[in-house]
């Protein structure tokens, strides 16, 4: 799986499956409802097409289950990889000492 940057965005989103979600990197289905923040243009176009939270942070290993409502706040990546894989993502990663990655509950 490649994952290319596309930009900056912070959602409102519904964990749709939780299946991959116990190992690092955790995979989860996600289906965004709001965007909160972004550094691309229209970023409502790409709101439902961003399908997946991608997490290399150890504290999102097995701490969401579908239908969890989250605050997710990350990278933008287009994601290239077999089948259901592909597409737009979120992804929070260690790597960057200048942001913060955030993937909180909501009620």
């Amino acid at each position: 799986m490649v994952a290319k940057e596309v930009g900056a965005i912070s959602v409102l989103a519904r964990i749709t499956d939780h299946s991959q979600g116990l190992a690092t990197p955790a995979l989860y289905g996600i289906e965004v409802d709001t965007v909160t923040e972004s550094t691309i243009d229209e970023p409502s176009v790409f709101a439902p097409r961003i399908t997946h939270l991608r997490s290399y942070l150890g504290a999102y290993t097995r701490a969401f289950r579908t239908g969890d409502a989250v605050y997710l706040s990350g990278r933008l990546v287009h994601i290239q990889g077999p089948d259901a894989h592909s597409g737009f993502g979120i992804e929070l990663t260690p790597w960057s000492a200048a942001e913060s990655f955030l993937a909180n509950l909501t009620h």
